[in-house]
Parts: C-alpha cells; structure tokens; sequence
C-alpha cells in the first residue's frame, strides 16, 4: 500500500497540485473573500473540473504520452529494461492515479462546500 502512495505521489504531484491550484484554491477564496452571493458557484466549480477532464482529457492519447517517460523511470527503478508488460502496468497505473488526483479535487470542492456551508 505504501508503495502505491510513494508511486502515485511520484507521478501526480505537479499533476494535483494544478488541479487543487485552478479549481480548489480560487473556490475557496471566493467563498471565503467575497462580498458578492453568486448562487451555486461551487457547482459551476465542480462541473468545470469534470467537462474539462472530459474534453480535454483522452485515455489512449494519454496513455502513450506517458510511455516514455515510464519507461525512463522504470529503467531507474529495476536497473534494467523494463519488458512491454512492465511498461503497460506502469503506465495504466498513471492513467488510474490521474483519476485519482480528479476525484481527489472534487471531494476538497466537496468539502469547502461543507466548511463554509454551501449547498
């Protein structure tokens, strides 16, 4: 289990912190800052963060994107070449942390909403 926290914090650190730093952070300023009552924001928030992952986001484009440079970092790893089956489970294993780090930022916009009561 501690292994896949090391991994997933490896390869989606930058990846969540833009996600918490575009949706998150600016959510709850407003909440916590503004003077103006704009009905439902944190929903137009939350929708955002899923149509963005939605249209921007492509598995399989994704998928081998990513290849070499898992590929790079397996090398390091097992101090050899990584077979095609290693390279595969490495990489769906991003693909999965990548959702991860989405669901993640949905559950701190659902959680502002909480804190500071917005439903």
């Amino acid at each position: 289990m501690s292994n896949s926290i090391v991994l997933y914090i490896k390869h989606q650190k930058f990846y969540l912190a833009f996600l918490m730093g575009l949706f998150v952070l600016p959510l709850g300023l407003f909440l916590q800052f503004s003077t103006y009552q704009l009905p439902k924001v944190q929903y137009v928030f939350l929708a955002t963060l899923f149509v963005s992952q939605y249209v921007f986001y492509k598995e399989k484009t994704f998928h081998r994107k990513i290849e070499g440079s898992v590929t790079g970092i397996l090398k390091k790893e097992l101090g050899r070449i990584p077979s095609r089956k290693e390279i595969y489970a490495r990489s769906s294993q991003v693909v999965y942390f990548r959702g991860l780090s989405i669901v993640f930022s949905a559950l701190s916009i659902l959680i502002l909403m909480v804190y500071f009561k917005q439903f």
